[in-house]
C-alpha cells in the first residue's frame, strides 16, 4: 500500500473512532465519516467497500503495537506490562476504548462482527501466551505457569478492569487499575 493511502486510511479511522465513541455503531454512516473527514464518500467506499469493513478495519488497526514497542524488545515482562497497561484509561473519553466498547456491545448483534471479535480475541490470546513462554524461557517469568492459562487469566483481569473504568469513570480507578496490572505481571516474575 502505497504511504499516503495508508495515511489517509489511518485519518478515516480516527475519525471511525472519534464518531463511534461519541454516537455508537448504529447510528455511524458512510456519509457521517465523509462530512466529518471532509473526504468524499466513493473514497471511503474504494477503501473499506462498507460500514461493517470500515469499522472491523477500525479495529483491526487499533490492535497494532505501540510507537513505542522496539524500546522493550528482549524483556518479554517489559513487553507484557506495555501492553497490559494500555488497558488504563488515559481519561474517561478515552476514545479508543469507548470505541472498543461499543464495537464490542454491537458484535453481539452483528455475526460478522461476533466472529471477528472471536478470531481478535483469539489472536490476542496467542500473542500474549507467547509473551509469557517467552519470559518463562527468558528465565523472567516463573517455571511452570501455563503460558496460555497465565494469558487468558491476564485479558480476564484487564479487560474486567476497562469494564469497572467504564462504570467509574475517575482517576482513583483509573489508578487502581494500573495498581492492579502492575500487580498481575508482578506475581509473574521469577523471585517474586
Amino acid at each position: 500500500m502505497r504511504p499516503g493511502t495508508q495515511r489517509q486510511q489511518d485519518y478515516l479511522l480516527g475519525v471511525v473512532y472519534d464518531l463511534i465513541s461519541e454516537h455508537g455503531i448504529d447510528a455511524l454512516t458512510m456519509r457521517q465519516v465523509a462530512q466529518a473527514s471532509n473526504v468524499s464518500t466513493g473514497t471511503i467506499n474504494y477503501h473499506f467497500q462498507n460500514k461493517e469493513n470500515l469499522v472491523i478495519s477500525a479495529l483491526e488497526n487499533a490492535y497494532q503495537l505501540p510507537k513505542d514497542w522496539e524500546q522493550y524488545r528482549g524483556s518479554p515482562a517489559a513487553q507484557l506490562r506495555r501492553i497490559a497497561l494500555s488497558y488504563v484509561l488515559r481519561a474517561s473519553s478515552d476514545r479508543w476504548w469507548r470505541f472498543w466498547i461499543n464495537y464490542l456491545a454491537a458484535s453481539t448483534r452483528h455475526e460478522e462482527m461476533q466472529v471477528h471479535q472471536e478470531a481478535r480475541f483469539d489472536k490476542q490470546l496467542a500473542f500474549w501466551s507467547s509473551l509469557v513462554a517467552d519470559g518463562i524461557a527468558k528465565g523472567e517469568f516463573c517455571e511452570g505457569l501455563d503460558p496460555v492459562d497465565t494469558a487468558r487469566e491476564m485479558l480476564i483481569l484487564v479487560h474486567g478492569l476497562i469494564a469497572m473504568q467504564f462504570m467509574k469513570p475517575d482517576a482513583k480507578t483509573r489508578a487502581f487499575a494500573r495498581e492492579r496490572i502492575n500487580k498481575g505481571v508482578d506475581a509473574l516474575l521469577r523471585g517474586t
